[in-house]
């Protein structure tokens, strides 16, 4: 996923016609007049693990050790503003620095009078009162002059907003996926640094490690720094291996977590093939704690796997078919936050936008003024896990298939087909596997769109 300083009819203008057609699309030649198209999607053998870690003769080499992640992690902290080190962050904020952090998390509504055309989950069109209510709520005219940081932790997934409401706004009423308030979701056991609190209550404006804004304060329990600490910097957790898990608690309510998620433990040893792991609990606000037994399983892991090229290719198969969700709606992932949970469960912590994660990147090799035979070449040589951007997207190199074919796995909103001078839009929304064929709106090939190939483990 990936945002831009657009004006909102602009912002509006470019979703409809330049996103989803840059997050994938493919020319198919049909007779004039012919419905028929054809899905980027690769399936079959090509879709497995195996046949992909077979390919990797070193796939089980790392190839990043725990010390150098760490450092890879602090290079990617200075390559890039949009992540922050909750442990060095001022126990203090001043209020200009406040108020532009509330102001620049608002992203295309910044400064915005009118919602443009967005409408709620009933259709109906958001009104200027509505918007109006809903930038009022930041409470910026409170704003002290120096702000204290509360410390919090997430106990429920739960969405991270541009604006503090709730209300949805979507740009086609018929179609209610893309929520443009929609910053991120959070995990349970996310450490917040929280800095504001909207008018009507409701809403806390917060710091992550990945991400600032407005998130639901029913969704967070404080806590005195000392507890918080451990939730940043934990020494016993597993690490969720699988693509989503859901974890029962206290015999009552499941809470659920992606994949990178970190669930503390009271200890590193299982007892009985069971952990004991301490899942935060909200009460009145404040923070407590549930033991509940999670199972030593394929869904969890202690600790972050090893970064290898294979564990890149199995952690990313995961999420295989899995549907697309803008900024983590629907429980699931877009293009960004696909390749974050890949490389998070490894401990490598990237960015949260596709543009960042391009920034981001430790070994970045341009493709600007190559021909497409030179950027075949270069995609061929990636190593598996590597990611390949172009405007708006981001994409895991899986490796050459048994043709010589560079494939890679991504997370798709839609795809185009071509009947002469007409263009046709198929929704596709899913974690799928395609080759770098299919082209945008303008008849380039995604080869030929790519901006660069990254990586943060291996020069190349």
């Amino acid at each position: 996923m990936q945002k831009y300083p657009l004006g909102n009819q602009q912002r509006i203008a470019w979703k409809k016609n330049v996103f989803l057609v840059a997050i994938t699309a493919m020319l198919v030649l049909v007779g004039m007049g012919s419905t028929s198209y054809a899905s980027i999607a690769i399936h079959g053998a090509r879709g497995t693990a195996d046949y992909w870690t077979v390919r990797n003769h070193a796939g089980d080499k790392l190839c990043l050790t725990r010390e150098e992640i760490a450092s890879v992690n602090q290079a990617i902290r200075e390559k890039t503003s949009s992540l922050t080190d909750l442990l060095t962050y001022p126990q203090e904020v001043d209020r200009a620095t406040l108020k532009e952090l509330i102001l620049s998390a608002q992203q295309d509504f910044r400064g915005e009078t009118d919602p443009g055309e967005h409408y709620d989950k009933g259709g109906k069109k958001i009104s200027q009162v509505d918007y109006r209510i809903a930038q009022d709520n930041c409470n910026l005219d409170t704003v002290p002059a120096s702000a204290k940081v509360r410390y919090g932790v997430v106990t429920m997934r739960t969405d991270m907003r541009l604006l503090p409401t709730a209300q949805y706004y979507f740009d086609d009423k018929s179609f209610q996926h893309y929520d443009d308030l929609q910053g991120t979701a959070l995990d349970p056991c996310e450490p917040l640094l929280v800095l504001h609190t909207s008018k009507d209550g409701a809403f806390a404006f917060a710091v992550g490690r990945y991400y600032k804004g407005w998130v639901s304060l029913g969704a967070i329990g404080f806590t005195e720094r000392a507890k918080w600490e451990k939730y940043v910097s934990p020494q016993n957790f597993l690490v969720v291996t699988d693509h989503k898990k859901k974890v029962h608690v206290g015999g009552a309510w499941d809470v659920l977590f992606q994949m990178g998620s970190i669930i503390p433990l009271k200890s590193s040893v299982p007892q009985g093939g069971v952990y004991q792991a301490v899942i935060p609990v909200e009460i009145n606000g404040h923070l407590s704690e549930v033991e509940t037994s999670i199972k030593s399983d394929s869904t969890v892991n202690l600790g972050y796997l090893p970064c290898t090229p294979n564990n890149f290719v199995r952690q990313s198969l995961n999420f295989l078919g899995d549907v697309y969700g803008w900024g983590g709606m629907e429980e699931s992932v877009d293009c960004s936050s696909f390749v974050q949970d890949v490389y998070r469960s490894m401990g490598i912590l990237l960015p949260r936008d596709a543009d960042q994660q391009e920034l981001a990147m430790i070994h970045s090799l341009s493709l600007e003024g190559l021909d497409t035979a030179a950027r075949y070449q270069k995609a061929a040589e990636a190593p598996a896990g590597a990611l390949f951007f172009k405007p708006g997207h981001v994409m895991l190199y899986l490796g050459k298939d048994a043709k010589g074919t560079p494939l890679v796995i991504h997370s798709a909103s839609s795809y185009f087909t071509f009947s002469g001078s007409k263009r046709k839009k198929h929704y596709i929304r899913k974690v799928l596997i395609s080759d770098l064929t299919y082209q945008n709106g303008k008849a380039v090939q995604t080869i030929d769109g790519m901006t660069s190939i990254g990586s943060c483990f291996l020069n190349f």
